[in-house]
Order: C-alpha cells, then structure tokens, then sequence
C-alpha cells in the first residue's frame, strides 16, 4: 500500500512562490494563526500533488499519521501530541509557520470521518453460481488471478507460496509454475507464461521485482527483465510499428519508483526508456487516442500526485504527456479501465478508488466507482459516482448479454461491520447509467483482493474469478478475522448461467 501526502517542496526548490487559492479569491479565517496556515499550505502542499483539503480525513488520522509524514519533507519530526522540533535537515519553514499548517488542518478537519451513503445490495445474486476451487493454499495470499484466453481455466498466484496454479474449466487442479515473491501480473500465450513479479509485498523501493519467461511444456525460465523496482501490472504492445511486442511496466515502488516502456530489441533483449520517473504507476491501457494510426498510453499514477495521464506517440520511441485527471492524494486510486459507456464510438473510464492502507484504515464518502465520459476530444468529466468502501477494482463487461455494459466490483477494504457485502459487487445495467447492485450469500468466504473475467468453461459468456488475500486483517471484526484465518480458499468462481 502507498503514503502519501509527502508536502512536496518542488514550488520552493525552484524558486518559485504558490499563492493560488481556490477559485479567484483566498478563503478568510477570522483566526490569524489559522489564515497564515491556510496560506502557507497553499504554497507549500500542492507543488507535486493536487492540494489536501482538511474535509478529506478526521483529525485524528491528520494529526496521528498525516501530518507527521508531511513534517519530514518541510524539515521537522514530530514528537508526538502535535510537538515538533527540527529534524536537523535544511528547514524551508519557521517552526512557527509549520505550526500554523497543523494548526488549519486540525481545527478545519472534522471529528470523526464523513460516511458515504450505504447502497441497497440485494443478497440474491441472478445469473452466477458460485463454487469453490477443488485446490486452494493454506493461509493463502492470492495476488493474481487469470483467465485464460487460448483454453478452457483459469491461473491464479499466491504471492507467498511463490507459485502460479492452473484450475481447468471443470475445476481441478493441472499444473503449477514456480515463480517469483509477490507475483503481480501473467501474460499467456499458446507456449509461454510472462510472470511478472513484485519481489517484495510491503512498500519498499528495493529493485527485486523481475519479470520471467516461462515455457508451459517444460517449464524451463528464463529472466527478461530484472532490478525491477515492486512491479505491479505489465502492458503488452508494439509501440512502434516493428512487428515485436513491447512492454510497459508500472514500477509502484513506493518513494522512488516509474513508469516505462521497454523497447524489444529482438533476441528478449530490451531497452528502457522511462515515460514517469515518479512512484506510484498502477495500471495503464494502450489505444490510439489522437487516431494517428500510432498506439498512445493511459496510465494511473497512485502515489501522492494522483490522476490518469496520457502518453502521445510522437512516434521515434518518443511520448508526450498529457494530463487528463488530476485526484487528490488521499483518494487511494487503483484501478481504471477504457469502456464506451454511452455507445459514441469514445473510450471512456471506469476508475476505482479505495485504497486504504496508508494507516488506520477509516471510512471515506469519496471511495467507490467512478465514469468519466470522453467527450470525443480525450476530455474526461465524472458521470456517475459509485459509492463502496475500500474498492480495489472494477471491471465493465456485458455479463449479462443485453448489448450494455454492466459492472463487476471487488473492495478489500469493504465496510466489514456494517457491509460486508461491498465485498463482491455486481452492478445490472438499466439504462442511462443506473446500476442495480447485487452479490452473493457466501460474500464473506474470502477477502477479494484479486479479479478477473473471462469465459473460463467455453460456454460463450463472461465467468468471475474472485482472488482471496488473508493479510491486512486487523481492519476486520474479530469473529470474521478468525474465520478466514481458519480456512477460506484461494480463489471463488463466479460461473455465469447466461449460457
């Protein structure tokens, strides 16, 4: 899981001075010491990321984690119950203006944390059968799940047992493949597994993240990219018109981290050239926006300065980047997809947010799914808002053969006392946008950390596959955390009865 709002100094390093407020005008605060907070966090906290408003988390996580981990970027360390003192490095503040800042933060933050409206989830899910896997891990730590896209399964890895599994469509076991720790990512093809791996679960900048060639016959492997700083997903593409796929990878990292493209060169040789040399790249897409016949790239950067970019091809191995969205560091963004929601010949988006682990997990009304509809210019505007605590991705298919796309969602950091069910929502179209939701009984069989769709059995319509991880449990309530660390499985199929 990421940090964030790390105040990022740049404004100042470069000798420039930010006073834009917002809108035309400064708020007025009839407190002195809290104006000149105000003003200083203006200038201070949105040189790398969009500017924290107060209203975005309770005071108590400002003041117990927040604000500490914002002082060490400005020169100070905090020494509890709201006492700083200097930490010994340059400081580009008085003590006393940094004690300003906290003093708007915690006085403008509200009490406790503002909830979002809870959905009516109805607890009959239509259409899918659910069943259990015949193999699962013990204590299992499922961070990638696959459907197949050449044969009747699924794969699924456990980034702890270091192993990727195969389950047929008929739900037994068929082979497994050593891999990598963390194992974040799998590209199939009718002879290799591409196995992308994190190297190490935690935030961490270590470079252990690799990326390995795997032969499905023999299981011979070889390594095509190593040092990788925790690699989350890989995208595959030829990027520049020579007939050999290229891969962009998102190097999460955690301080230190990037985007980047890696030519193929031909003979699993690669060259890197870096589009973001900043941590916190999640996901990206590959489609050719500007229709100049060259494929661009969408990415969501989720580390402190939150948005979607897109990278232009200029073509000759060069990009230029565009910024289409711009979120705030604590909306926990983690996943997007392109879908044309609206039937206008436009890739729209589909975005999660709902991370949730930077600290003492709280409820946010900004968690959930969002639409933002292309207006046929690649310019992005939110549509429709979804509420879910603690989402951790959705995936827009037809699933239920109606012409529309409807919406599958999973959320690690669901509502657990009060929703459980915000664990595994499925949304039914109706029409202009409106989405019924539904879910499963056996909702709580797992903690959903992973998600794939495919037609896992050959039958002709849109399986689920729900990834199961057993950590980060202390957000759970005692009886369900004991439950899960007992027994649950690995993985849950969805099977669609469309078919």
């Amino acid at each position: 899981m990421k940090k964030i709002f790390s105040c990022c100094l740049l404004t100042v390093l470069t000798g420039v001075w930010i006073i834009s407020c917002t809108g035309n005008q400064a708020i007025k605060y009839s407190n002195k010491n809290i104006q000149e907070g105000y003003l200083l966090s203006q200038a201070y906290c949105k040189g790398c990321h969009q500017l924290p408003d107060p209203a975005l988390l309770n005071k108590a996580t400002w003041v117990n984690y927040v604000l500490p981990k914002m002082s060490e970027s400005l020169g100070f360390r905090s020494l509890g119950f709201n006492h700083y003192v200097e930490n010994g490095k340059p400081s580009l503040l008085k003590l006393e203006q940094w004690n300003n800042i906290i003093q708007y933060y915690t006085t403008q933050a509200p009490e406790e944390p503002v909830k979002g409206e809870r959905n009516n989830i109805n607890m009959k899910l239509k259409q899918f059968s659910t069943q259990l896997p015949f193999f699962s891990v013990d204590h299992p730590a499922t961070t990638m799940v696959s459907a197949t896209l050449k044969s009747n399964g699924f794969y699924f890895g456990d980034g702890l047992a270091n192993q990727v599994y195969f389950i047929s469509g008929n739900n037994t076991r068929v082979d497994s493949f050593v891999v990598g720790k963390g194992i974040s990512n799998l590209r199939i093809t009718d002879t290799t597994l591409l196995a992308l791996s994190m190297g190490v679960l935690q935030p961490s900048d270590s470079r252990e993240g690799k990326l390995i060639s795997i032969n499905r016959e023999n299981k011979k492997q070889f390594v095509l990219l190593d040092s990788l700083q925790r690699p989350v997903p890989a995208t595959y593409a030829d990027l520049n018109n020579d007939k050999l796929q290229d891969i962009i990878v998102c190097e999460f990292g955690n301080t230190t981290g990037q985007l980047a493209w890696y030519q193929n060169n031909d003979n699993n040789k690669y060259i890197k050239h870096t589009l973001r040399p900043l941590p916190g790249a999640i996901h990206t897409e590959v489609y050719d926006f500007d229709k100049d016949g060259k494929p661009d790239i969408m990415a969501l950067m989720a580390q402190a300065d939150e948005g979607i970019f897109i990278y232009y091809n200029q073509g000759n191995n060069v990009f230029k980047e565009e910024r289409v969205l711009q979120l705030p560091p604590s909306y926990g963004s983690n996943y997007f997809e392109l879908a044309d929601f609206n039937n206008d010949g436009y890739p729209d988006i589909i975005a999660t947010n709902g991370d949730n682990g930077d600290y003492p997990p709280i409820l946010k009304a900004y968690h959930g799914i969002r639409i933002y509809l292309n207006d046929g210019r690649n310019n992005f505007s939110e549509k429709l808002f979804l509420h879910v605590n603690g989402i951790g991705k959705a995936i827009a298919k037809d699933f239920d053969g109606d012409g529309d796309l409807d919406i599958a969602s999973i959320a690690f950091f669901a509502d657990y006392k009060n929703s459980p069910e915000e664990g595994f929502i499925y949304w039914e179209n109706k029409g202009n946008l409106k989405f019924e939701p539904s879910t499963f009984k056996a909702v709580n069989a797992g903690r959903w950390l992973t998600m794939d769709a495919g037609d896992i059995d050959g039958d002709g319509d849109t399986d689920i596959i729900l990834g199961n991880a057993i950590f980060f449990m202390s957000a759970l309530p005692t009886s369900l955390k004991n439950k899960l660390e007992v027994k649950s499985p690995s993985v849950l199929i969805l099977r669609n009865t469309l078919r």
